[in-house]
């Protein structure tokens, strides 16, 4: 065993329960929010595309190909602070009504 293992084994064997319980509720509920591909199950990253299909699958750009189908619509991974903490701007030129 290093002095590394046996620092981190104290600091966590240290930590105070309640501490203890954030931390595996905000881990809990970041993988809740994260995007899954439902053929492989797999935790898609940031910045992948995700494909989504008309039965309602999700795939990843992997899986992509076992699925027959054209996919009705894709998007974009994203992390937790999109839209809250980044700014989204919209730089489509303005459609004029006819």
């Amino acid at each position: 065993m290093n002095a590394e293992t046996s620092t981190m084994q104290t600091t966590i064997g240290n930590t105070p329960q309640l501490e203890r319980a954030l931390l595996r509720s905000g881990i809990g509920r970041r993988v809740d929010a994260s995007v899954h591909c439902d053929h492989c199950q797999r935790t898609l990253l940031l910045g992948e595309r995700a494909y989504e299909y008309e039965d309602g699958q999700l795939r990843c750009a992997l899986c992509r190909t076992h699925y027959r189908q054209e996919p009705a619509d894709s998007h974009t991974v994203h992390g937790p602070a999109f839209g809250n903490s980044i700014r989204v701007l919209d730089r489509r030129p303005l459609r004029r009504a006819a």
